[in-house]
């Protein structure tokens, strides 16, 4: 099989692999589609993966099941999760699931960014069926996931006036989530004109300067950053959601977090149950994300693909190999 392998975090080459073989509880996939990430074109998370395949945003077709697996069988369509906690851990039971050990240590072999995918037996259990929905719109429920999860870890509520700091394909699914979840006030912070006009289509306003209950920043500029922790009101909540460089400042004033008792938090990732419930609302049409995929294209062209996310010309950039 083809893979597109990620040598430093600005170069690609395409590969032929050995096709992979299920292990009991296994299976492998044709992958159907896979979504470019923001982490995909971050340096200093790829820098950590060198030489890889990247890309986990994945759907897939099931092409061969290993012994024992009776969930699923050649022919289905799934939409596959990366990593998949143990639910049983300290960590777990304190609702980080994405701590877990065996979450991180979870993961699919090489990496959607190829022509079939080995996904190992923790992460079988964790299949959806994609049934009739679009490829390009499943590879949009791992990251809707993770916007899920991050607006519950800053405990929004309906009532809350939100902030979106970045409109990017993440800031424009934390705002449809916002607002699928009930939230009327939702503001967003964007420089880029057009951009701004595709929030504001999504049920955002622009920024007007009123103090924020959360601030989600789908950003790790510092003055951004800085600027988001200035908007909130007393009270509020900074909800950190982008990658940032090891050893990178927040810029923010102690004293103030401490006088306005600011919280501030980060969120990484999704579980299973954020998994579902951004499937349940791509699935119900709640959610359309179609409009969000600006660039398609083939494995050959993976380097192009993570080019046009890294510059920002692409809102969502989707691999079809």
């Amino acid at each position: 099989m083809l893979a597109a392998r990620s040598t430093t975090p600005h170069d690609v080459v395409v590969v032929q692999l050995p096709d992979p073989v299920p292990g009991r509880g296994e299976i492998v996939c044709r992958v159907l589609a896979c979504g470019v990430c923001g982490s995909d074109v971050s340096d200093a998370y790829v820098a950590r993966k060198l030489p890889g395949v990247l890309g986990h945003e994945v759907v897939g077709e099931v092409l061969e099941t290993g012994t024992g697996v009776d969930a699923v069988q050649p022919g289905d369509r799934v939409i596959v999760h990366h990593h998949a906690p143990c639910g049983s851990c300290r960590r777990c039971r304190r609702g980080h699931e994405t701590l877990c050990e065996q979450f991180r240590a979870t993961a699919i072999d090489p990496g959607g960014f190829a022509e079939q995918i080995l996904v190992e037996a923790a992460l079988v259990a964790e299949l959806l069926a994609l049934g009739d929905l679009d490829p390009l719109a499943g590879t949009f429920v791992e990251p809707l996931a993770c916007v899920l999860r991050a607006l519950d870890r800053a405990r929004l509520t309906a009532s809350d006036a939100l902030l979106v700091v970045g409109a990017g394909s993440n800031g424009l699914l934390a705002i449809a989530a916002a607002r699928a979840r009930g939230v009327v006030d939702v503001m967003v912070r964007e420089p880029r004109a057009e951009r701004r006009r595709l929030a504001e289509a999504w049920g955002a306003t622009a920024d007007s300067g009123e103090p924020a209950d959360v601030a989600f920043l789908t950003t790790a500029d510092e003055q951004a950053i800085a600027d988001g922790a200035a908007a909130l009101g007393p009270g509020g909540t900074l909800c950190l959601y982008a990658t940032t460089k090891p050893g990178a400042s927040l810029g923010l004033d102690a004293e103030q977090l401490f006088l306005r008792e600011i919280t501030v938090c980060s969120s990484w990732s999704a579980g299973p149950a954020d998994m579902r419930a951004a499937y349940d609302l791509i699935v119900s049409g709640r959610i359309d994300p179609l409009a969000l995929v600006t660039h398609r294209l083939g494995l050959a062209e993976t380097a192009r693909a993570l080019d046009l996310q890294r510059r920002g010309e692409a809102i969502k950039a989707v691999v079809v190999p």
